[in-house]
């Protein structure tokens, strides 16, 4: 199907992994499987906006493009419907699950520490949204196409998209060639070395906030687009914020940010992919005047989804739009 504006479906899965583990958290033990409770929204006949989600509806036309959705520590699968939902309202099935065991819902407390375990994850639910796909009598017979997908994540959520473009084939991470295009949002990149970025090449567009206190744009946003190799496009949101991201409008100096530096858990989990020399000192923060809310929001939404219709479906007209249309909140250019 072409692009288009759609009325959009939401589902709810739980697909479980009987084939990998979770790990011991705190006080909860290990586990033999890994469940995954998953969100999916997908078009379905009817031009309202995203916001007008309606459930259990049957998908209209299809196969639709695939975009997998990984959230940041502590947060869940539902945290990011303005995103999420955006893209199902232009033609994209969409996939969001809260994923052990950086979830917010992960018994004995989130936590950073394996990590690497998501790109996993992200393999087992295309597979998943696949068969369905193909299932006869399932809701979403004939919506996906799991060919190849997209991955999108913010904070933690971004590294874990990075992960699943670059970190290649490794004890920890099996790569999966149907990654197609990634968009870390404000991602922690700055525990990786300049070589973990070269060991692939999978198209990436980099967004960060320049207000972000949490993940400082000069030493992720900026270290990854500076070591990653074409086709890699920056995009600069000036006065951006990182909690902006999300469904909660929280202003990061309120929350009292913490930065990821060298000592810190997911650069500790992620060692072996560099030394987090980057992470430290952190920069000091941005000082544009702040993005609004809503205005955060509505630029996400054009840029993911302008990347996704360019790398995922070929068409990158929308993309060269927003490249040419000189928005001063928008630099791609760094």
């Amino acid at each position: 199907m072409g692009l288009g504006s759609y009325a959009v479906g939401v589902t709810t899965r739980t697909f479980v992994d009987s084939t990998r583990k979770t790990p011991a958290n705190g006080t909860e033990p290990e586990h033999p499987d890994r469940t995954l409770n998953t969100e999916i929204w997908y078009p379905v006949a009817g031009d309202s906006g995203p916001d007008a989600t309606v459930r259990d509806e049957p998908p209209v036309g299809g196969p639709w493009p695939l975009v997998l959705f990984v959230h940041s520590s502590s947060g869940t699968r539902v945290g990011y419907e303005y995103l999420t939902a955006g893209l199902a309202h232009a033609g994209f099935v969409v996939a969001a699950a809260d994923f052990p065991l950086t979830s917010a819902r992960t018994p004995g407390g989130p936590s950073d520490l394996h990590v690497t375990d998501e790109v996993g994850d992200l393999s087992f639910l295309c597979d998943s949204l696949t068969a369905a796909a193909a299932a006869t009598g399932d809701l979403l017979h004939g919506a996906v196409d799991g060919s190849h997908y997209g991955v999108v994540g913010h904070s933690t959520g971004g590294t874990v998209a990075m992960l699943a473009a670059f970190a290649g084939d490794d004890a920890a991470v099996k790569h999966d060639a149907r990654v197609s295009a990634v968009v870390p949002l404000s991602g922690d990149a700055c525990m990786f070395d300049a070589p973990f970025f070269k060991k692939r090449s999978v198209p990436i567009m980099i967004v960060g906030g320049t207000d972000d206190l949490f993940v400082r744009l000069p030493n992720n946003g900026q270290w990854a687009f500076d070591n990653s190799g074409a086709p890699h496009l920056p995009a600069k949101l000036v006065g951006g914020q990182h909690l902006f991201f999300t469904e909660f409008m929280f202003d990061d100096e309120l929350v009292g940010p913490t930065p990821t530096v060298s000592t810190s858990p997911l650069a500790t989990t992620l060692s072996a992919y560099g030394s987090g020399a980057e992470c430290d000192p952190t920069p000091p923060g941005g000082t544009d005047p702040k993005m609004p809310f809503d205005t955060q929001h509505d630029l996400t939404v054009k840029l993911v989804t302008a990347y996704f219709d360019a790398q995922l479906r070929s068409h990158p007209e929308v993309l060269a739009g927003l490249l040419t249309d000189a928005n001063p909140l928008i630099v791609f250019q760094q």
